[in-house]
């Protein structure tokens, strides 16, 4: 017999289908010699302190009592899960059981979630490596014919393992540090530090943002053609030059054009998928793994946790196959004026596949009833299949055109466009309407670039009309979860060569950046309000005291590249936990003292006044509630109402006027969507008021 072990249920019901088996038990399925089972995703994990020693236990936390640093590491089961963990471990050592299929995600955490398991039940029977990128059945047989011993994946495992110590090394022991150092608990994370210190810098360089007033000069020239000056910032030197050439004559001296070609979208990997689903319809980066993670299970997508953006040269007739099946299953993608022909080459790179391919749809998707599926996998889908028709179109190519116009001496400037080629944004323009997403901006790209008339060198105007444009200063935004993606995926690339050898991965993973964002906000470091990101009081009260090398996106960028070269084995996996282990000693010994100076508060934030008793309403996990407690008034608004989120902005308008603004998204037990404004009722229990029209009341699409 041979035991396959999955990550989840689901896909191991989804395997054992393809096996032919049937024959279900107690937490297992068996037949035509195998066994498949099953983990929760993590079944076993890194032993807390106190598993160590009785003194490192929660509230008795000691200076003295650091660093801790495991010479042998303990691992402990799940509790939650304990009894599937004894189930595998006595299907591991049944007699009949002579060879272990571990099945789990094929990438760095499946490969932990299995390897936990084995290694701590002491099993040393053979183990094979399925490894495939689909859970369709040929995609499975296809795996189950092409398995690997499972040491030929030792480095992935090293690497995986490399990190969790060293998440739990800088987590436990920093934590620990600066809680008894500022006489408050704080938690201190390799990834999450980092991260909320560029949210809390974004912040403030949005809210001390002083704009600046500037000018520019514009020149009409009569024939269709205005020029501009560059940025002027003092006005008396604007108004100078405004009455210099009001009435010259001007001449054009300089016209340089060029082809310009913009390339097709590459596919998705799930960072570029998690930033477009929210720029489309406000998912979070969470809700888009999640999404992504059930149509997968449902084998309708390719694995979800990758970081490439291109398919090998193997795949190339399955990728010809998909973009016919996505046209039947998508027809209005398609339009009969638009020229489409399909250049899968595109998409091709072997170079730049390691673990997993893009994120492409499956064939399945023509066996199944796309209206039937809930809305956010709906949305996804659609988005993964558009991306497969875009990425396999021609290039955009356009002229450019710069114009230099010289009056008196001083120089102005025009810049100027022509499509060319449409190319794919033909299908571009066509297809992203019909996603009727939330926002749609960045699709219909800004450009005030415009086609100019044709002018030659040397071209005179007699007499040129001159104007003056007031201009401010923008400030930056604040982060949203699509451009906070982006910033954590080019974290410390300053510091890198542009070469492809030595790309850095930035802070986290594709697989584990959604659940750094929602650590955060679980934390109460920082807050949703609307799709904006912003810290709390906490949060900023934290990245203000701790040290630099806690929270520099450098320092943690490059130890995720570390871990990228343990799993090419270019790198050592003792060498890197001996390097964290040299930090957390660094850490305690410049900060192992109670600071008594720095004053700074980590309250909780107050969204407003309690309506009840005239306390204050703060912000909680799952609430904004009263602080006078369970034992008070009992005022409470929960965050999460009729599967929306209710935002701190939301809840201060409900506090301070007794009506929210209208809320649009709620949803009723049958999950249509609806909008609303949240009421406070007499009786200060938090209701719903509908819009008078009937539009509230239909399904949003």
């Amino acid at each position: 017999m041979k035991l396959v072990i999955a990550e989840k249920p689901s896909v191991a019901q989804t395997i054992a289908a393809v096996l032919g088996i049937s024959n279900t038990k107690s937490g297992y399925i068996e037949g035509n010699e195998y066994l498949v089972s099953w983990c929760f995703g993590h079944l076993i994990g890194l032993a807390p302190p106190n598993f160590y020693d009785a003194k490192y236990a929660d509230k008795q936390w000691k200076f003295e009592d650091l660093p801790i640093m495991p010479s042998q590491w303990k691992f402990v089961v799940n509790q939650a899960t304990k009894s599937q963990y004894e189930l595998l471990k006595s299907l591991m050592f049944r007699n009949d059981v002579t060879e272990i299929i571990c099945a789990t995600d094929a990438g760095r955490e499946g490969e932990c979630i299995f390897r936990y398991v084995y290694n701590l039940a002491n099993c040393h029977k053979p183990v094979k490596r399925l490894w495939t990128s689909s859970l369709e059945a040929t995609a499975i047989k296809q795996g189950f014919a092409e398995l690997k011993d499972d040491s030929c994946y030792d480095n992935l495992f090293a690497a995986g393992l490399a990190r969790a110590k060293a998440d739990w090394l800088v987590g436990m022991n920093g934590s620990r540090l600066f809680s008894i150092r500022y006489k408050t608990n704080i938690s201190i994370g390799r990834v999450q530090t980092p991260t909320l210190a560029m949210i809390v810098d974004r912040n403030y360089k949005v809210t001390n943002f002083i704009k600046e007033k500037y000018f520019q000069i514009g020149l009409n020239c009569g024939n269709g053609l205005v020029v501009g000056s560059e940025r002027i910032d003092d006005e008396s030197m604007a108004n100078n030059l405004l009455a210099l050439c009001n009435g010259k004559p001007a001449v054009v001296t300089d016209v340089k054009k060029e082809i310009k070609t913009t390339n097709p979208p590459k596919l998705y990997d799930l960072t570029t998928l998690q930033r477009e689903a929210n720029r489309q319809f406000g998912y979070t980066a969470q809700q888009t793994l999640d999404y992504t993670q059930a149509l997968y299970e449902a084998k309708l997508v390719t694995y979800p946790r990758t970081d490439s953006q291109y398919i090998t040269d193997d795949m190339e007739q399955t990728a010809i196959n998909m973009v016919q099946i996505v046209q039947q299953c998508f027809p209005t993608f398609i339009s009969s004026d638009i020229d489409f022909v399909p250049n899968i080459q595109r998409c091709i790179n072997n170079a730049k596949v390691s673990d997993h391919h893009a994120i492409i749809p499956t064939a399945e998707i023509q066996n199944i009833n796309l209206a039937e599926l809930p809305t956010g996998q709906r949305n996804i889908l659609a988005l993964v299949s558009a991306k497969l028709l875009l990425a396999t179109g021609e290039p955009h190519k356009y002229e450019t055109v710069k114009i230099v116009v010289t009056c008196e001496n001083h120089d102005f400037h025009a810049n100027g466009k022509t499509v060319v080629e449409v190319g794919f944004k033909a299908l571009e323009k066509h297809i992203m309407p019909q996603l009727k997403g939330k926002n749609t901006d960045r699709d219909n790209e800004k450009n005030n670039d415009k086609a100019l008339p044709e002018v030659n060198v040397g071209e005179s105007y007699p007499m040129v009309g001159s104007f003056k444009v007031e201009r401010y200063t923008a400030p930056p935004k604040q982060y949203t979860e699509d451009t906070l993606l982006s910033a954590m995926e080019i974290a410390g690339n300053s510091d890198y060569d542009e070469d492809s050898e030595t790309e850095k991965k930035g802070l986290g993973t594709p697989a584990t950046r959604a659940g750094i964002i929602e650590n955060l906000i679980k934390k109460e470091y920082i807050k949703r309000d609307g799709k904006k990101l912003l810290p709390t009081e906490k949060g900023k009260s934290l990245i203000a005291v701790v040290p630099e090398e806690v929270k520099s996106p450098k320092m943690t960028a490059d130890w995720e590249t570390t871990l990228q070269n343990i799993e090419k084995e270019s790198a050592s996996d003792i060498d890197f936990i001996d390097s964290i282990n040299n930090f957390v000693l660094q850490l305690i010994q410049k900060y192992g003292t109670v600071d008594t100076a720095s004053g700074f508060d980590f309250s909780r934030e107050a969204v407003g006044k309690c309506p009840k008793c005239g306390k204050k309403v703060m912000e909680f996990p799952k609430s904004y509630s009263c602080e006078s407690g369970k034992d008070g008034c009992g005022f409470v608004i929960w965050k999460n109402m009729c599967g929306k989120s209710i935002t701190p902005t939301q809840a201060t308008k409900l506090l301070s006027k007794g009506k929210s603004d209208l809320i649009k998204g709620f949803k009723n037990k049958a999950g249509k969507e609806f909008d609303a404004y949240l009421l406070l009722k007499n009786d200060y229990s938090i209701g719903l008021d509908f819009p008078k029209t009937k539009k509230a009341y239909s399904k949003r699409r």
